[in-house]
């Protein structure tokens, strides 16, 4: 028997004829402000946060920083991790996936949800799911999170929600070639998201074709690797959902896979 995949990214971007192209916000739809809507002052934190829980600043020192030692003490990541070291907080993740696989997955996403439930009054969205949270943080010492670090650092938790949820029993099931992508492509996922950041700021119009290249970059990384396409699905899908937070405008775009059997 035979099994020929046709891998596929399906994209669909409301609208897209009417706007020659170009993004903009759709019906059902919103963007998620950003740090020059404060510096231009089209957005006053606190004025309407109790409205619009996208406008919620985090509390980083009684929520993001409490949550954040208690997710590192129970991984036994560095304390050093978060925010301002999203990179590093990433690399230790996806080690743990890759030196111990299942395991690691399992471990990561006990430790996740503790986080998730460290957090109260809506402080989990200001503070992981949304950048303006960050870009606004309260209570931290007087440091201010720039946006890469606010975007970088809630798309890892983004991700660990595909990871945790949908992803997880994929993962688990084809461990070793999973497991052997962040043993020897962690360079090679690098570079996608590389580019999509550099593509995405210098053509912010075209967002939502970045985050379509983004995901399919994965899902080839993945399916080179293992060769099944649950797999690469899973890859497209761990990409696609951390870029679709920063970008919810691009919400029609999903991973899928055809097969047919011969």
């Amino acid at each position: 028997m035979t099994i020929i995949i046709n891998e596929t990214i399906n994209v669909h971007i409301q609208a897209s004829a009417e706007r020659g192209g170009k993004d903009r916000e759709t019906p059902g739809t919103y963007r998620l402000p950003r740090s020059a809507d404060i510096h231009n002052k089209s957005l006053i934190p606190g004025v309407v946060a109790a409205q619009d829980p996208r406008l919620t600043a985090c509390n980083a020192g009684n929520s993001l920083n409490t949550c954040q030692w208690q997710f590192n003490n129970k991984t036994g990541f560095d304390q050093s991790l978060g925010v301002t070291n999203y990179q590093g907080l990433r690399s230790a993740i996806e080690k743990s996936f890759a030196d111990y696989q299942a395991l690691g997955l399992l471990n990561i996403c006990e430790a996740y949800k503790e986080y998730q439930q460290c957090y109260t009054d809506g402080q989990f969205f200001a503070c992981a799911q949304n950048p303006f949270g960050l870009l606004t943080a309260t209570n931290n010492g007087g440091v201010q999170f720039t946006q890469d670090q606010a975007n970088g650092y809630v798309k890892i938790w983004n991700q660990l929600d595909f990871v945790c949820g949908a992803g997880f029993s994929i993962f688990a099931n084809a461990e070793d070639c999973g497991s052997a992508v962040f043993n020897n492509q962690t360079a090679a996922m690098r570079q996608c998201d590389n580019d999509f950041n550099v593509n995405a700021a210098a053509d912010p119009n075209e967002a939502c074709a970045y985050v379509e290249i983004a995901a399919n970059c994965y899902f080839q990384l993945f399916w080179n690797a293992c060769k099944k396409p649950e797999v690469a699905y899973w890859g497209c899908n761990y990409e696609r959902t951390g870029t679709n937070l920063l970008y919810p405008q691009c919400s029609q775009i999903f991973c899928t896979f055809h097969e047919r059997v011969i």
